[in-house]
């Protein structure tokens, strides 16, 4: 099925116009505004699987993106990326009577390329922001999920165990940007030589406990094993074995769901956790080695207001924040903050705009190594070229602005534009203006 669609979803640049006609020809009204699914219904059979437990789901997503202006090398081009998503999930209460008891399976393929790793930042710096989120963890096949989940005590206590990526339950976020410093969660990227969000998937358990209507708690322990991230072939993609598990992730995190007054007693939620690693860890600029690793966060996401008596319209924020340990992290801290408006026009109650803006701050004990490494060698400036300066990095801000067109729950179009200043952290990198194009399919 991936082969099918290699060249028509992935090669269809920044305009998907081609990619639409393409899909024309597999069904006749795939392009009605209420058609839940491309493929349609199975004439009815898939809401029937669905009602006796069984839910199954395909997907691509595709992000292209073109660099308008700046960046190391201003030379116009456009990347594409995209993911293959082939999932089941599984209602047990429905299959066999076990209640609160439910289970997904999820294999994944990534493949294109990053416009930011090939125009806008240099080369010769570590990759902070992406302007294609989808990019990443290798152009192979993963299996990104599969676990069960259960409840116990009126479903108050969930307990969860199998392969799973770390963000699906601890330090989560809305998705509702290209750009990848403001899409999800955030630990992923700072902290992701032993933090890995999907596609990747890891042997995990996590058990939350709902000991208030509006407070939950969650510990979990997942395993750090970089042979879950080799990209060589499909078979890194299915790896199971433990053989080489560095030692655990330990995420912890507490839950608050109110319906504040000040908001008009819309829902919010309200997340603050720390998770430690047991891993070994190089401290970032003495190369000693440290037998743990930490971060912390916060999270807070509310909506704001509601239009009419709708209440899946109006403006949303998130708030993010990340501070992780500097002694072994090259990113010292995180600060994201979004809003969306969703239905922002009568005639397009499913559609939304997104303003986001997001900044990652280098360590400053990596900034200092960095300075006097290039200063042993005799640099006293950027030089833009030699092979042995190591570009001094700082912060990274990323700014997108978008729209994404709802043409039915099976389409959706996001064109975004995106601003990044200090491509990398390096200041003598010019700042680059970005516009991208999310097409999203549900067949």
């Amino acid at each position: 099925m991936f082969q099918r669609f290699n060249g028509c979803a992935w090669k269809f640049g920044l305009f998907s116009v081609g990619l639409l006609s393409c899909q024309i020809s597999l069904a006749n009204h795939f392009l009605s505004q209420d058609r839940q699914w491309i493929f349609g219904d199975w004439n009815g059979q898939r809401q029937a699987l669905e009602s006796k437990g069984y839910k199954f789901n395909a997907s691509i997503v595709s992000e292209a993106a073109t660099n308008l202006n700046g960046g190391y090398n201003d030379e116009q081009a456009v990347r594409n990326a995209g993911q293959l998503t082939l999932g089941a999930n599984f209602d047990f209460n429905k299959i066999a009577g076990w209640k609160d008891t439910t289970a997904a399976l999820t294999v994944t393929k990534r493949k294109g390329d990053a416009l930011t790793v090939a125009r806008i930042k240099d080369p010769r710096t570590s990759t902070l922001g992406n302007s294609q989120e989808i990019v990443g963890r290798g152009e192979i096949w993963r299996l990104s999920q599969a676990w069960i989940k259960t409840g116990f005590a009126d479903n108050t206590v969930q307990f969860k165990i199998g392969r799973m990526g770390a963000s699906e339950d601890f330090n989560g976020s809305h998705c509702e940007f290209q750009s990848l410093l403001l899409c999800g969660g955030q630990l992923g990227k700072s902290m992701g030589s032993v933090w890995f969000n999907g596609p990747v998937s890891v042997w995990a358990a996590n058990v939350k406990y709902q000991f208030l209507p509006e407070w939950t708690v969650g510990l979990g322990v997942y395993e750090i094993n970089l042979d879950n991230v080799k990209t060589k072939s499909d078979r890194d993609g299915f790896n199971l074995d433990m053989n080489n598990v560095d030692g655990v992730l330990i995420p912890m995190e507490l839950a608050w769901k109110p319906k504040l007054a000040m908001f008009n007693h819309l829902p919010g939620e309200y997340k603050f956790g720390a998770v430690y690693s047991t891993a070994e860890a190089n401290d970032i600029v003495s190369n000693q080695v440290r037998d743990s690793k930490h971060s912390f966060w916060v999270n807070a996401q509310q909506q704001l207001t509601q239009h009419d008596q709708d209440a899946k319209r109006g403006l949303f924020v998130s708030v993010n924040g990340v501070v992780n340990d500097k002694a072994t992290s090259a990113v010292s801290s995180t600060q994201q903050v979004a809003f969306w408006y969703k239905g922002p026009f009568e005639s397009r109650p499913h559609d939304s705009v997104g303003l986001g803006f997001a900044n990652y701050s280098v360590n400053e004990r990596l900034t200092d190594r960095q300075r006097q490494l290039n200063e042993s060698l005799g640099y006293e400036e950027y030089d833009a070229i030699a092979a042995d300066y190591t570009p001094i990095q700082h912060d990274e801000l990323n700014i997108e602005l978008n729209y994404t067109y709802q043409w039915s729950p099976a389409i959706s179009l996001r064109p975004n534009l995106q601003y990044i200043y200090q491509p990398s952290g390096v200041k003598e990198v010019d700042d680059a203006l970005v516009a991208g194009l999310t097409l999203k399919l549900n067949f």
